[in-house]
């Protein structure tokens, strides 16, 4: 249970992490679900109280047990998706993205003289603070104009 409560907890750090671009939601899956999950975690409250309050008033309209198990399904949709986001956050970039994340990397850091080899294959959380800080550091344009995208 440990397991799963800390995937989701970075799931959370991911969702926060991501940045809110629309030129990555034609890129990046990521975003759509983190947009989706940010939806979810605003909205579900609304409609857990809206089905009580449904039951109470309407007692004979619903179940229960219904309600128990529609409330427990609404309650479930935003832990599934800090759950995917989770999982995604550790997985390793793919090959084809590398060059995209080192062209990316290279831009931010031309002031520094760094080398150009990573110590460690870059995961997902990664590109994602890598995006967050072009994206502060570039503006909203900061793809387009690097002629990255």
């Amino acid at each position: 249970m440990s397991l799963f409560f800390s995937i989701v907890r970075q799931g959370d750090l991911y969702l926060r992490i991501w940045p809110k671009q629309k030129t990555l939601n034609c890129l990046f899956i990521d975003s759509k679900i983190a947009f989706y999950t940010r939806l979810s975690i605003k909205l579900v409250p609304a409609f857990i109280m809206l089905i009580i309050s449904f039951n109470i008033y309407f007692p004979n309209m619903l179940d229960w047990s219904a309600t128990a198990t529609l409330v427990l399904f609404l309650m479930g949709l935003p832990v599934q998706g800090l759950y995917w986001l989770g999982k995604r956050s550790s997985d390793f970039l793919p090959n084809k993205l590398l060059p995209w994340y080192v062209a990316i990397e290279k831009k931010l850091n031309r002031n520094n003289s760094k080398d150009g080899i990573m110590a460690q294959r870059p995961r997902y959380l990664d590109l994602a603070f890598l995006l967050k800080n072009a994206f502060k550091r570039g503006g909203d344009d900061f793809l387009q104009n690097n002629e990255l995208v």
